[in-house]
């Protein structure tokens, strides 16, 4: 390894500077889905009635990335344009088109195409080959085709560097979105073919029913992000359900990531893992929390002090330093519901009650990546139910606030509330082919979904769904009731609007996007 490679490993990565005008990666400028700000905070706005919209930017195809956004640069990826007429059942690619916008304006300044080798199908119910968010330091930018290439621009669109990896085969998920740490770009991935401690592939590629034993694993690597070059694996494995995150504990630079969930990943034992990021020890474990029954599908969320995960129904409070179990809080037992009545047209209060005061049958885990921590409060949207849950960690109270599952908007008219149904979307891109043949696409975005992950701005907390919903809760309201439901928002007509992608902000403004247009969001006709 030479000295420019040991330099970036081991220096300690810099906290981002101006951060008011910089969303660098999915996980905001500190990699934790959340910022600060003295800067305004747009909570409201409406596409389908054009309030409070800045500019709005018509993509020629669908796409799945959240935005970076650097300055007045814009960030994210679509699908490769599919020729007119394509039928829905053959809506599948490899390629991927990256955009820069001018983030004032929306202006296209420059696109490039970044190519791969395995096909995915558009706007998967999971994922696509534009599922991973680009990074940047603002003097260049990195973009990942899930099908298999990584490639390095400056913020012109010249090309730096491009590079091909192996892509995984077996299922698919949302998985990691890149991280940008220092020197490093982080990426869960399988190991290179050529590297002796790679699991042997076994098993045919596509046949996800394969036994698990017989499939290569799947590690969170870090990446020169100066050439792509590898620098170093964890060495437990990170299932593809899992978004891993980076934090701190001191001044040392963590990442906390998982193993487990549905399909039977192949990583094993199942559970968590806290690892270097950086210094002589990137890459090797701090600790381990095994678990039969992780629920590996949200964020991995720690702070400086304690970790979080997920477990048959709890939520597992950590030692962030060690590990250690600290305390178990049951999420779907003794909690608090406010829970609309229909008959009445109002809210219902439960104290002290199980769940089921919502729903009779219900999954104990939340929607897919919807999880969040925002001070002492873990939030998440739960997977039946369409409430909005948080939990107390330092008392383990939970309350939970049902919300309606779809607002329909129309010019002057009052606006239409969907409590027990939705208006199906109809998955098409900007020109009006149907490009999303998954038949679940057609759902409320609650639940067997894997959502854009929330992200909070202060005490705002901003929870999008796959039919265009954006729910904003004020998390640290002294109880979770209607009033701290700030808003919920649209990104278009109801049964037009489709999206898995996240919000961003940066410079007062929020910036959001789904398979037919990105949209700037600010103070407009307020």
């Amino acid at each position: 390894m030479d000295a420019y490679l040991l330099s970036s490993v081991h220096s300690s990565p810099k906290p981002i500077q101006n951060a008011d005008n910089q969303w660098p990666m999915a996980g905001g400028p500190h990699g934790t889905w959340t910022t600060t700000t003295q800067q305004h905070v747009p909570t409201t706005w409406s596409v389908s009635n054009n309030r409070n919209l800045l500019w709005k930017t018509t993509l020629p195809e669908g796409g799945q990335s959240g935005i970076a956004v650097w300055g007045d640069r814009l960030i994210l990826s679509i699908n490769k344009p599919l020729p007119e007429g394509t039928p829905l059942a053959e809506t599948v690619g490899t390629d991927i088109i990256a955009y820069c916008l001018d983030s004032k304006t929306g202006a296209i300044l420059w696109s490039r195409n970044i190519s791969s080798t395995k096909p995915m199908p558009y706007s998967g119910l999971f994922s696509d080959n534009t599922s991973p968010t680009p990074v940047t330091d603002g003097q260049h930018v990195w973009f990942i085709n899930a099908g298999g290439r990584m490639a390095c621009f400056d913020m012109e669109g010249k090309p730096i560097w491009s590079q091909a990896f192996e892509a995984r085969t077996r299922h698919n998920a949302k998985q990691c979105e890149p991280i940008l740490i220092g020197d490093q770009l982080l990426y869960v991935s399988m190991l290179d073919s050529n590297d002796p401690f790679r699991r042997e592939m076994k098993a045919e590629p596509g046949q996800r029913n394969t036994d698990p034993e017989l499939w290569p694993w799947t590690f969170t690597r870090s990446f020169n992000k100066a050439n792509g070059q590898a620098l170093w694996s964890e060495s437990v494995g990170t299932s593809i359900h899992n978004t891993p995150r980076i934090g701190y504990i001191g001044d040392n630079a963590f990442v906390f990531h998982g193993r487990g969930g549905g399909h039977k990943p192949p990583e094993v034992p199942y559970g968590f893992s806290m690892s270097h990021a950086s210094g002589k020890k990137a890459g090797q474990t701090l600790w381990s929390y095994a678990s039969k029954n992780p629920a590996t599908y949200t964020v991995s969320h720690f702070d400086s002090k304690h970790a979080y995960v997920i477990e048959e129904g709890s939520l597992v409070k950590l030692s962030a330093s060690t590990g250690k179990l600290l305390n178990r809080f049951p999420l779907f037992d003794q909690t608090t519901i406010r829970a609309w009545d229909p008959a009445s047209n109002r809210y219902q209060f439960f104290k002290e009650a199980p769940f089921s005061k919502v729903v009779d049958k219900f999954k104990p885990e939340p929607t897919n990546q919807t999880s969040i921590l925002v001070g002492k409060f873990f939030l998440f949207l739960s997977h039946a139910g369409h409430c909005i849950g948080r939990m107390d960690t330092e008392s383990g109270r939970v309350e939970y606030l049902q919300v309606p599952r779809q607002v329909v908007r129309r010019p002057h008219a009052p606006d239409q509330l969907l409590w027990d149904e939705h208006i199906q979307s109809d998955g098409t891109n900007s020109r009006g082919m149907p490009i999303a043949n998954d038949k679940r696409s057609k759902g409320d975005g609650w639940g067997h979904v894997t959502c854009g992950s929330p992200i909070a701005v202060n005490q705002y907390v901003y929870f999008s769904t796959m039919i265009g919903m954006t729910y904003v809760v004020d998390s640290q309201a002294p109880e979770l009731d209607s009033s701290a439901l700030v808003s919920i928002n649209d990104l278009g007509p109801a049964g037009k609007t489709w999206s898995l992608s996240s919000p961003s902000y940066a410079n007062g403004n929020i910036f959001h996007r789904g398979l037919k247009q990105v949209v700037c969001i600010g103070e407009k006709n307020e």
